[in-house]
């Protein structure tokens, strides 16, 4: 099966995505509680963790898997929905970081749709 070159770039985009969900997982997973204060998420190492290794599993998924690709970014577009609410949470509570964590927050609803194109771009690929 010949790709076109529309498709050839979709799936490009989506394996740069897997090494960014790769990069992003490593300090989630590494030093969670450093993390989650940098992102304002006070006292919550274990759920910095967590969405780490959610990251990570995403990461992978994309980088090994062709053929799943789409369902891939899917997870990747809920992952950052996630973080979006952690973070809405975060401010909500009362974080002292507000800026960063509103930042973060405005990043994961950009992506959030970023991702959901390129998973519709990617079945369109099928």
């Amino acid at each position: 099966m010949v790709l076109r070159r529309a498709d050839v770039r979709a799936h490009g985009r989506a394996v740069f995505t897997g090494w960014v969900s790769l990069a992003a997982a490593t300090p989630l997973m590494l030093v969670p509680d450093k993390s989650a204060e940098l992102m304002g998420w006070e006292e919550q190492g274990r759920l910095a963790r967590l969405v780490g290794a959610a990251d990570l599993i995403v990461g992978v998924g994309l980088l090994s898997s062709r053929a799943q690709r789409r369902r891939w970014m899917l997870a990747r577009a809920i992952v950052n929905a996630l973080i979006a609410l952690i973070c809405v949470r975060a401010l909500v509570s009362g974080t002292p970081r507000r800026g960063r964590t509103v930042g973060i927050a405005g990043a994961m609803s950009g992506l959030i749709v970023m991702d959901y194109r390129l998973a519709r771009r990617l079945r369109d690929a099928e």
